[in-house]
């Protein structure tokens, strides 16, 4: 069988947005565990068998999105430049433009991380900022307005109908979650094995474990396993290796809980 990327493959050098390397390994662990089955070791090696979701309300997750979870919207230890502001990071767009005119105007430092400045201003990133409008230039337009808050974008692109997929996994990504209602315990602990790791495992592992268990697959799968898996296992070793390298330890427990249970 063959496995297609539906994301666009990964390059370190022009990364793109941050969501969208978190979602793009995210996609692709989802996957390889809802293709793959459980593993099962046979001779020293591991071979895969393949298998279906157990619920299509969930995906086999076992959770269902709830209400945007502010907790992991920002990431302190991170600049504004580097990309603090998880929605947005990575790209330059209007809001971007937005917030760099913003922390000048209330002197916060665009290079430092946010976890050495006010922590006011954490919630200024969230929540908005009412005191008076921001001007900044998008796309050689000048505009003015009232910065509203990455919580309040997110809650209008789901409000709105978004059908970006961009948009789509943020909103997954960024979402409190609970236990599906369609789901029975029995189903719940049915979980595929991959190298004796289910995909909850490997979720909760901090990144620097999770690329140690994707690099191991090299050595553990079979040859014809592998040949069908490469391509997907090198691009989830690139993702990992960029969030590793650039430390990104609000997500050192790997903070996805849109596909597990917190």
């Amino acid at each position: 069988m063959e496995f297609g990327l539906s994301h666009k493959k990964f390059n370190a050098k022009r990364p793109g947005s941050l969501v969208s390397t978190i979602t793009g390994v995210l996609e692709h662990l989802s996957s390889l565990y809802a293709n793959i089955g459980e593993a099962r070791e046979k001779n020293g090696i591991w071979s895969l068998r393949e298998s279906t979701p157990t619920c299509t309300t969930c995906n086999g997750t076992g959770t269902v999105l709830g209400d945007i979870d502010s907790s992991r919207m920002v990431a302190t230890e991170l600049s504004l430049k580097k990309g603090a502001v998880l929605l947005w990071a990575g790209t330059n767009c209007g809001p971007v433009v937005k917030i760099r005119e913003l922390a000048k105007m209330i002197g916060i430092d665009f290079e430092s991380p946010l976890v050495e400045q006010d922590k006011q201003f954490t919630d200024i990133l969230l929540y908005g900022y009412d005191k008076e409008p921001v001007t900044y230039v998008f796309k050689k337009r000048e505009h003015k307005n009232y910065y509203r808050g990455c919580v309040f974008d997110l809650k209008h692109m789901r409000a709105a109908g978004t059908t970006s997929k961009g948009n789509l996994w943020a909103i997954k990504l960024f979402s409190e979650h609970g236990k599906c209602p369609n789901c029975t315990e029995s189903l719940l602990e049915q979980e595929r094995l991959v190298m004796g790791n289910s995909l909850s495992d490997v979720l909760r592992m901090p990144i620097s474990e999770s690329l140690l268990v994707v690099q191991k697959l090299r050595n553990c799968l079979d040859k014809q396993v592998l040949d069908n898996y490469c391509e997907l296992i090198n691009d989830l070793e690139l993702r990992l290796s960029y969030l590793n390298k650039i430390g990104l330890k609000s997500l050192s427990a790997f903070d996805v809980r849109v596909l597990v249970n917190p």
